[in-house]
């Protein structure tokens, strides 16, 4: 049966930040979702390469296996879809798939918490083994990075938890669950919800160099066509072009290149989100993806501040910002562009002067 205690529901909703980061992490995400939408099996698909994750009730591994009733909502970070969430039943109601698509959005993001405490695991292990082989030579590194460490532990819950809480109930109130909003209303949560996932993305942006520094991080290498994986970030980024009335132009040649797909997304949402934060409104973009003879060359061109020439290697260090203070970031941004583009094997470069915009080239080969 569909549950109809709306109230209840949203209350329902709190228990997911309840959820310990333990091996029985999955089926306790699905107890819960229990409660709010009655189901029979649940799955977790993590994509690129599509593998079960976590599941309640298995019926099946397969995702294409699926023929009983179900829904299906994306699990989505930073604008990109790292798995899927399915669950079987019947009779789902209208309503049901409206807090699905909430709960769905909660449960990406206690994943990724998760994964951070996987991670921190990892660099602690790591840590550990290296003490016992230098033993007190190392002393002093040793305290640092346990102090860095810690840091991200103590980040990824104290501000990461009540962020999950914030977005998902700012989508509760966005989609009207609760009750309808008038126009103020609208954008006030609106307000709330950018405000909310621009910190979360700040925090998960020293995830992914953690993730980095740690040798964590590795490729998941698919054949994908380029145009596609471009027009994705696009209409992800297009908010922000149309709110600071950018024209962009177009020119991307249709081809198919073997990299990691979310990590390409990644790559050149980085590199658009730098050129739409440092453009001036009415500003110019184009992105150029062009097929060279043994690699694609993919192009960010900007007519923004531009950049000396003395700063170009600085701004692809960590934790390094050229030009307006007022600008938010976490200054790894770039730090991070570099790395995925070195991990494909590739370069990325910059060509700039001040008052003369940017243009920003990442060169990955085709084979």
């Amino acid at each position: 049966m569909p549950c109809n205690d709306y109230e209840k529901s949203i209350e329902l909703i709190n228990e997911f930040f309840d959820i310990e980061l333990s091996e029985n992490f999955g089926e306790e995400v699905f107890k819960v979702l229990n409660k709010i939408i009655p189901l029979a099996s649940g799955y977790i698909f993590f994509t690129d390469p599509v593998r079960l994750e976590y599941s309640y009730n298995k019926r099946t591994s397969d995702i294409n296996s699926i023929t009983q009733p179900f829904l299906q909502e994306d699990l989505k970070l930073k604008n990109t879809t790292f798995g899927k969430i399915i669950i079987t039943g019947s009779d789902f109601s209208a309503e049901d798939k409206k807090i699905f698509k909430t709960c769905a959005s909660v449960i990406a993001n206690i994943t990724k918490d998760r994964e951070i405490s996987e991670i921190i695991k990892m660099q602690i292990n790591a840590l550990q083994e290296g003490y016992q082989k230098t033993q007190k030579n190392n002393k002093k590194i040793l305290k640092a990075e346990k102090i860095k460490t810690k840091f991200l532990s103590h980040i990824s819950h104290e501000l990461r938890t009540p962020l999950n809480s914030i977005i998902g109930f700012s989508d509760l109130l966005e989609n009207e669950f609760a009750g309808t909003l008038n126009a103020k209303q609208k954008n006030y949560v609106n307000d709330i919800k950018i405000s909310s996932l621009h910190l979360l993305g700040m925090i998960n942006e020293i995830l992914d160099m953690s993730k980095i520094e740690a040798g964590v991080l590795t490729l998941s290498l698919r054949d994908f066509e380029i145009r596609q994986a471009v027009q994705e970030v696009i209409n992800v980024i297009n908010p922000l072009i149309i709110k600071k009335n950018i024209e962009l132009e177009t020119k991307i040649e249709n081809f198919t290149i073997k990299a990691d797909y979310q990590k390409f997304q990644q790559i050149l949402f980085n590199l658009l989100s730098n050129a739409i934060k440092y453009t001036s409104e009415n500003g110019n973009i184009k992105i150029e993806a062009l097929k060279g003879k043994n690699s694609a060359i993919i192009s960010v061109i900007d007519n923004g501040i531009g950049i000396d020439k003395k700063n170009h290697k600085k701004i692809f260090r960590k934790f390094e910002q050229i030009g307006e203070s007022s600008v938010n970031s976490t200054g790894l941004g770039l730090s991070i562009t570099k790395e995925l583009v070195k991990l494909h094997k590739g370069k990325v470069t910059l060509k700039s002067s001040p008052g003369s915009g940017s243009e920003f080239k990442v060169i990955i080969p085709l084979e």
